[in-house]
């Protein structure tokens, strides 16, 4: 929808992150993370509603050991929507992790490219880890400074400076969009 319309309105991706932030509470409750959270796992049905597709990458946490089917040394994941903990290890990626990407996923929306578009996959994962992503409002000065810091904080390096819970984040955005009269689905 991006690339053939162009980047969402700041109304739509509050409305698109809420129902994906919902799902991924959802998913997290039952100790699921799926961990290839983009752009194009995100189907929006004709009525508007945000479903997450391709459990593919979805490891359940009580899995563990020799059940776990992610192979070590091996990065699973989108490049361009990895969080640094899983691009280092696959199996130590939970739902801040999906938050990171989401986060990465909402950047999209709004400016319709990735935060670290440029460069090799190896130069992606190293931006990942180490560069912080460019500001959203910097990019897009119609979008508010908090909007700006709630997508900021979803891509923080460190999982422990993200929101914890994908209800943490659905509170936030309820919260902002009351603030500035967002009327949501």
């Amino acid at each position: 929808i991006v690339r053939e319309d162009g980047p969402f309105d700041v109304a739509r991706t509050v409305d698109v992150a809420m129902q994906v932030a919902d799902a991924l509470e959802h998913a997290s409750q039952r100790s699921v993370a799926h961990r290839d959270i983009k752009p194009s796992n995100i189907v929006i049905t004709p009525t508007g509603r945000a479903r997450i597709v391709d459990m593919g990458l979805a490891r359940l946490h009580q899995m563990a050991g020799d059940r776990d089917l992610t192979i070590s040394g091996m990065t699973l994941g989108t490049f361009d929507y990895i969080s640094p903990e899983q691009a280092r290890d696959p199996r130590a990626a939970d739902v801040r992790s999906d938050l990171y990407s989401l986060g990465c996923t909402m950047f999209f929306m709004l400016a319709g490219r990735a935060p670290f578009a440029e460069g090799t996959m190896v130069q992606k994962l190293l931006q990942h880890q180490q560069e912080p992503p460019p500001a959203i409002d910097g990019l897009r000065p119609d979008v508010p400074r908090r909007f700006a810091a709630i997508v900021g904080r979803l891509m923080e390096k460190d999982p422990a400076d993200r929101f914890q819970r994908p209800a943490e984040l659905v509170a936030e955005l309820a919260a902002f969009a009351e603030a500035e009269g967002i009327r949501l689905a």
